[in-house]
């Protein structure tokens, strides 16, 4: 008895779901749906649907991050990206390095002649007030000497102050379109202060990576 329990339920199964098929057969050859959306409603209204077809699949997150590590860099240091901000990464996603220049807004580029700039941050000056006379408005040296009280600039521009240039940082000059106004706040290391090229190596140095910061594309960095 107890045995064939089991094999009447199975058998009622089989026929209430032939049943259904049979019916939902019917269904869609009377109503002839145009797609399978219509279909479906078609049933579902009829009762004709289990529910688990009736559920829509749940859509899968796809993260902007190119990595957990970049994720948890946004999180943590509370970022905001802009929604048509793509990354450097692969599918342009973002990672720690996009994050970190979103963090640190991009250096304002300053339109001056290196001895200038030089000048500026030994003196504490803000370049930045500095009206250029140079070509398109380029700050030269002596537009950042200009803000120098009248005693100190008027010192600086004495004739003493001419500064003794070798061949050889001559060449240096030349290469970088450098004039003596550019090098004349540089202390020079040769015979009577003449200025070697060991003398403009820092200048080189700084003017090589600004150069180079313009014209290299960054890199995409998951860290």
């Amino acid at each position: 008895m107890y045995s064939a329990t089991p094999e009447l339920s199975e058998t009622t199964s089989m026929a209430t779901s032939a049943q259904n098929l049979s019916q939902i057969i019917d269904e869609l050859l009377l109503a002839k749906p145009g797609n399978r959306a219509d279909a479906i409603k078609l049933l579902a209204d009829k009762g004709l649907l289990p529910k688990k077809l009736l559920e829509a699949p749940k859509a899968s997150k796809v993260s902007r991050f190119a990595s957990k590590a970049a994720e948890d860099f946004a999180e943590a240091k509370g970022i905001t990206i802009p929604e048509d901000f793509k990354g450097t990464a692969a599918n342009d996603k973002i990672s720690v390095k996009d994050l970190k220049a979103l963090a640190e807004p991009p250096k304002k580029k300053i339109f001056a002649s290196p001895g200038a700039q030089q000048f500026a941050r030994d003196n504490g000056i803000d370049i930045e007030t500095c009206v250029g006379t140079g070509e398109n408005g380029k700050i030269l040296l002596k537009d950042v000497k200009a803000l120098v009280t009248a005693p100190a600039a008027a010192a600086e521009e004495t004739p003493d102050d001419k500064v003794k240039i070798s061949p050889s940082a001559a060449k240096l000059m030349k290469q970088h379109g450098w004039d003596e106004d550019d090098v004349s706040h540089i202390q020079g290391s040769g015979k009577n202060g003449t200025l070697l090229a060991k003398d403009l190596a820092e200048m080189v140095k700084e003017a090589l990576e600004e150069e180079d910061g313009e014209t290299t594309d960054p890199e995409s960095d998951e860290d």
